[in-house]
């Protein structure tokens, strides 16, 4: 599995390295920290077999039921491509028909939401939308994948996420 990762990762990255090449203000893009990358399994079955392949490789794993499938985030103890240190392993959503496999990866930045709408509607030719499920991104769509901008990381998500559970195991 984790070679079926790092050969996606490179992929993406040459996708990633195109884009970034025919930008205007590079700079903003190349200040990105690639953090996580997700990664899409067609049902519960193929997300149970990933999930128990990649289960010693990790130190940390936090296990969501979140729009109605599973999604795991996962710390892995030796880093991926490109320093890529968390697995989002996600279910497809019910009745979906979403490509499996490397669906996107999260980029880091602070300067996301300070500077990032301003440059993006400078760059007329990228799709890229505000997203929010909890946690605040731009999505970024590009030669058939997508990045994620985001001003914190998977694990700020995964604090907000035991923090609302303390809080309802404490008010009940």
């Amino acid at each position: 599995m984790i070679d079926d990762l790092n050969k996606a990762i490179e992929a993406y990255h040459q996708k990633w390295h195109k884009l970034v090449d025919v930008r205007a203000n590079k700079l903003f893009f190349c200040d990105y920290k690639p953090t996580a990358l997700g990664w899409k399994t067609k049902d519960r079955a193929e997300y149970d077999h990933l999930f128990a392949e990649l289960h010693d490789l990790c130190d940390i794993i936090v296990d969501v039921w979140m729009d109605e499938r599973w999604i795991a985030k996962m710390h892995l103890k030796e880093p991926l491509a490109g320093g890529i240190q968390i697995i989002k392993l996600m279910q497809r959503r019910p009745n979906s028909t979403d490509a499996v496999g490397l669906d996107h990866v999260d980029w880091y930045s602070p300067r996301t939401f300070r500077d990032g709408e301003a440059i993006l509607k400078e760059e007329s030719d990228l799709k890229w939308t505000h997203e929010e499920n909890g946690a605040k991104w731009i999505s970024i769509w590009f030669d058939g994948t997508e990045a994620k901008l985001r001003d914190d990381t998977v694990i700020d998500s995964c604090i907000r996420e035991l923090k609302a559970a303390k809080q309802q195991v404490l008010s009940n």
